[in-house]
């Protein structure tokens, strides 16, 4: 009997421990929500949804001084919203620029009260694109803005950039898309390379057909084996240079219904993302992003930036594509920059990204 008193008051103790442990956790991250949610003096934080082609895309507009150029970010995907973690990330260039966190047409912030029923196709998006344009231009007061766009991002903002120079400013393309059948033929070459000694992988590579946009069974298992095998994949949790689990915790724009739903906890939103991009495979996303292919578009009036991962090799970006792809282009103004990692390094490791966007930044004003 006094062995079960004990029992029960150490159990008790447990579970008053883990109770005032939530408690504490949940205090601290509304504490440290109001205070990233704050406007520091002079400056610009504002969260709105946006009338856009026909439907309200969310966007959060935050900078140091209202007087710096604008900067607008394109998350990768189509349908992979950053917003959810991305914050931090995003501040560090708002010394220079007024920075902008769009969720793109349908997905993060959008769902569930602005959902789509079908993948939004390409002159869809170059129409919103258009239009958020417009609208940050009026808006905030600018002539012209800045695009900054990662993954899919990059291919979008480089043909928002090709379609309407005039609007914009400059364009920086991080882990560069540019065609996605090339890309998959340079990932062939340079998996087959890496396997010359390993005959099963060797093997795979051989069967690797470059030329599938979307993908059948077999292809899919290959395009895993190899990509497991050597691809360099970034954890946003390990390998970037600021604390995401803060940044998760105390994301001032975000409910943590919304960051759950975003990290894949929700199987309905994750459901909902699959039927938009035509399933794993995404044999309606891919086509889409094949149609904005820039391989052949190389003239460009604005200044273009590239910020690439030493170790992006996939089926659907190569840093040697990226490279060859810069070679060809023509702009008032080019440079690219190289930042240590795989296709989310451009992100993760903001020391150096705030670094080569300052020096952009500092190209446009100079210019």
């Amino acid at each position: 009997m006094k062995a079960l008193k004990i029992t029960g008051k150490i159990l008790l103790w447990v579970l008053i421990t883990f109770v005032a442990v939530i408690i504490t956790m949940l205090a601290a991250r509304l504490i440290g929500k109001a205070v990233n949610g704050r406007t520091p003096d002079g400056a610009i934080n504002e969260t709105v949804y946006v009338d856009i082609n026909g439907t309200k895309e969310w966007i959060n507009i935050y900078g140091q001084d209202r007087d710096n150029p604008v900067l607008l970010y394109l998350h990768g995907g189509p349908g992979t919203t950053t917003s959810w973690l991305d914050w931090s990330i995003l501040r560090t260039l708002s010394e220079d620029y007024t920075v902008v966190d769009w969720d793109q047409r349908g997905f993060g912030h959008n769902y569930p009260d602005h959902a789509e029923d079908k993948m939004p196709t390409a002159e869809t998006f170059l129409q919103d694109g258009l239009e958020m344009t417009d609208y940050l231009r009026e808006h905030l007061g600018k002539e012209k803005i800045t695009l900054i766009g990662h993954s899919w991002g990059s291919v979008y903002a480089s043909n928002l950039a090709l379609e309407y120079p005039e609007k914009y400013d400059a364009c920086i393309a991080m882990s560069l898309m540019v065609d996605m059948p090339e890309s998959k033929a340079m990932f062939k070459e340079w998996a087959l390379e890496r396997s010359e000694n390993d005959p099963e992988l060797h093997a795979l590579a051989e069967k690797l057909d470059h030329s599938m946009v979307v993908v059948d069974e077999e292809q899919a298992d290959i395009l895993t084996r190899l990509d497991e095998a050597y691809n360099f994949v970034d954890d946003y949790f390990n390998d970037a240079d600021q604390n995401m689990y803060a940044a998760l915790w105390f994301n001032p724009n975000c409910t943590l219904s919304q960051q759950l739903r975003e990290m894949g906890m929700s199987q309905e939103y994750v459901d909902y993302q699959l039927k938009l991009i035509g399933g794993e495979r995404c044999t309606v996303a891919f086509p889409m992003v094949q149609s904005l292919s820039i391989k052949d578009r190389t003239e460009y009036k604005v200044p273009y930036y590239v910020i690439v991962g030493t170790k992006d090799h996939g089926s659907i970006n190569m840093v040697e594509e990226a490279e060859s792809y810069f070679e060809k282009v023509n702009a008032p103004d080019k440079e690219i920059f190289y930042i240590d990692g795989g296709h989310v390094a451009p992100l993760l490791k903001t020391k150096e990204l705030s670094e080569y966007v300052h020096k952009i930044a500092e190209k446009q004003n100079n210019g």
